[in-house]
């Protein structure tokens, strides 16, 4: 299967008074009212198809299939974008909008999750800290870990005869997020599934949780104890309502 996407990195006019959240959600209700100009693009309706989210000092936009078409009319032959409060200058940006491919592959995949993975629900949570021991939980979440990228998958529209597998590598920690204090996951999985960079999986991924990249396959690998290690460290957290 192959992806439609296109990104570019902004900068606001007016970094104090600039707000992401208002900035992700005027672009999403325009490209609901955007038309399609590829038939062969998949529509769709239960994966976001624009995400923003902060990695480190930029910030990232990147549309997927009909997001991709959108983003890329919105930015072409301009320097900024909206205006007001969330004027922004354009400061990357794809030359075009790219063919990425996404599908279960042969080989094993590694990758690493640039930005927290908001992994668990309320349910799960209360399942996740009833469990006894690192090893248990370790199972809990490759398991969990392969069913959000089922659903995944699924909410791209893709579709296979064989299943995804995959390997966790990961631990949690609290974080503030929002004035609010959180449970998030960090590290690396394994997984035979080619996954394009900068889409996510889990929840919020519109806001820029759960994003991954594909690890060279030159760069040192983690062991499988040395991710773990952290997984009975933090107390438990509860996951706002607004981040589920």
């Amino acid at each position: 299967m192959i992806l439609r996407m296109f990104s570019f990195t902004i900068k606001p006019a007016n970094p104090l008074r600039f707000s992401l959240q208002e900035f992700r959600s005027h672009l999403s209700r325009n490209c609901t009212e955007h038309p399609r100009t590829n038939s062969n693009v998949p529509d769709l309706s239960r994966y976001p198809p624009i995400l923003c989210g902060q990695l480190k000092h930029e910030t990232r936009v990147t549309g997927i299939c009909q997001g991709a078409d959108f983003l890329y009319s919105l930015v072409d032959g301009n320097t900024e974008i909206l205006d007001n409060n969330n004027r922004c200058h354009i400061d990357t940006r794809d030359a075009e909008i790219r063919s990425e491919p996404f599908g279960i592959t042969v080989e094993e995949h590694e990758y690493e999750f640039l930005t927290p993975w908001l992994a668990l629900n309320q349910q799960n949570e209360k399942k996740f800290y009833l469990l006894q021991g690192k090893p248990a939980r370790d199972a809990f979440m490759q398991k969990l870990l392969a069913t959000q990228l089922n659903t995944f998958a699924k909410s791209l529209e893709y579709s296979s005869d064989n299943s995804i597998t995959c390997t966790a590598h990961v631990r949690f920690i609290r974080e503030r997020i929002e004035q609010q204090t959180v449970m998030i996951f960090k590290g690396r999985f394994r997984a035979n599934l080619q996954i394009p960079q900068y889409l996510g999986i889990g929840q919020s991924v519109s806001r820029g949780f759960g994003w991954v990249r594909e690890v060279p396959a030159d760069k040192e690998t983690l062991s499988e104890n040395e991710p773990g290690a952290g997984l009975d460290r933090a107390p438990p957290g509860t996951i706002p309502k607004d981040l589920i």
